[in-house]
């Protein structure tokens, strides 16, 4: 067992119990699981939700005026995020895309019961489709949850966990929870959840005749994007590129091939510019490359032609690794030894069994910085997105802050957010909530929060719309914006 049997064991020893909404305290819940998590109860106590309705009621109104935020099929998206960072322009606040994350989502913990609730009642709607189809063939629905290995947010699993207990016992159906050690094939719950690592699971997941399988059982619902991404079997990968309705395991979310490549991301919200623009998203200059040779001359062709800086991201990343910034006056020798670097960030979080290629290249912004703690900081605002009953909605977010001043040097801890983003460490004391208090330290109206939800929930919308369309373009000779 990969996860950490320490914790894994009052997880498990936890989940075993009747839990009361105390034992639910983020406090009380880290001293459980022998974790601190104090900064995340300061964070989340930093949220208004008055504020939050406010904003999702208006972006809801706004988008209800042509159904931007309609899904065309309800299999598509379930829950993620996405993140933006802010200028000022002379006709007010502009807002640029970063990138869009799947269903492995993480920091749930720092959002209000309320917004706990929207978001897992996403996640439950793959877990209600699974059940309904199993109806009739008499076998246990097997909802396999991953997690990274040693994860120091497992005890948000509990609180989701928790969640969906409570939620499919009042269905009338029977539960059981377990990890990869106390799992048995015969038990014969009718809904049975299973807790296993990323890299336990390298070695027991399969796929055949349509289906997932854990130790060569049906898996039904793969909560956790990050598990899909990492099966390497061809007729799987082939699958979710051509017609994932034909891979019978629902996964949240199954459009994770777009979220993961943020070409693909900026390339659907170019599609739908002249829509976008009314929320006033910002484009900016991208293209995406394939291999270490054309990245090189690409970026050198870039900077030479519209001499500006440009930030080069690999394919799948997270905590910021591998994003580095390549200045318009940096010089050829440099560019290489950069890519190096990034290449160097990517495998030292991810190993080499992730390829960081295809890159994307974007044009760098002029971003706001806040005042914070004496200081210039840059930061990003991260909104979670669900769906309720064939919409996305927004649920709420938070204002992420770079560790460092910004000095303009643009060393990682001036303009990397993630608060996971430094050797795996997690500064939640970096993280802001949404209120009305905080909106006035990052210079934002509530309009402004608005056509961020207003974005984010019309592109996730667009995004499963056109997906064949996006994962069949090839056309990057071209630099888009």
């Amino acid at each position: 067992m990969y996860l950490g049997e320490n914790l894994l064991t009052k997880f498990l020893k936890l989940m075993s119990k009747d839990i009361t909404e105390s034992d639910l305290e983020l406090i009380q819940l880290g001293s459980t699981l022998g974790l601190n998590l104090i900064s995340f109860a300061e964070l989340r106590s930093s949220q208004e939700d008055s504020f939050i309705d406010r904003m999702r009621e208006k972006a809801l109104i706004k988008l209800a005026k042509h159904g931007d935020n309609v899904l065309v099929n309800t299999d598509t998206f379930y829950a993620g995020s996405i993140d933006f960072m802010v200028c000022d322009e002379p006709e007010g606040k502009r807002f640029f895309l970063l990138e869009t994350n799947g269903g492995s989502n993480r920091g749930l913990s720092i959002l209000t019961n309320k917004q706990q609730d929207i978001m897992y009642n996403g996640y439950l709607q793959a877990i209600r489709q699974a059940i309904e189809k199993s109806k009739g063939n008499n076998e246990k629905v097997l909802v396999l949850v991953g997690v990274p290995v040693n994860d120091a947010l497992i005890h948000e699993k509990v609180i989701m966990v928790e969640f969906f207990r409570k939620k499919i016992k009042s269905m009338g159906y029977s539960l059981k929870i377990f990890n990869s050690d106390s799992y048995s094939k015969e038990y014969k719950a009718e809904v049975v959840f299973l807790i296993a690592d990323y890299k336990e699971l390298d070695q027991t997941l399969t796929f055949s005749k349509g289906w997932i399988k854990y130790l060569g059982e049906k898996v039904n619902v793969l909560i956790g994007d990050g598990i899909a991404r990492r099966l390497n079997d061809e007729e799987f990968v082939n699958l979710i590129k051509k017609d994932f309705r034909r891979i019978n395991t629902i996964i949240v979310n199954p459009i994770f091939k777009i979220t993961d490549d943020k070409s693909l991301t900026y390339l659907a919200s170019f599609y739908h510019k002249s829509l976008l623009e009314k929320f006033n998203l910002k484009y900016l200059l991208f293209t995406k490359v394939n291999n270490e040779k054309e990245l090189s001359q690409k970026i050198d062709y870039l900077i030479k032609k519209y001499n500006k800086s440009f930030i080069i991201k690999p394919m799948g990343g997270s905590g910021g690794a591998g994003v580095i910034p390549i200045l318009k006056n940096e010089k050829p020798q440099r560019i290489k030894h950069i890519i190096e670097e990034s290449k160097r960030e990517f495998f030292a979080k991810f190993m080499k069994n992730r390829n960081p290629y295809p890159y994307t290249i974007q044009e760098m912004a002029n971003f706001n910085t806040i005042l914070w703690k004496g200081g210039k900081h840059t930061y990003d605002i991260r909104l979670y997105l669900a769906q309720k009953e064939g919409l996305i909605i927004p649920v709420g977010g938070l204002a992420r802050i770079a560790r460092g001043v910004y000095k303009g040097s643009l060393k990682k801890e001036e303009f990397v957010v993630n608060l996971s983003g430094f050797d795996g460490q997690i500064e939640v004391e970096r993280g802001i909530g949404f209120s009305q208090k905080n909106s006035k330290l990052l210079n934002l109206s509530i309009d402004d929060f608005v056509n961020m939800s207003c974005i984010g929930c019309t592109l996730i919308a667009k995004i499963c719309k056109d997906y064949q369309q996006l994962i069949n373009f090839s056309d990057w000779d071209k630099i888009i914006g």
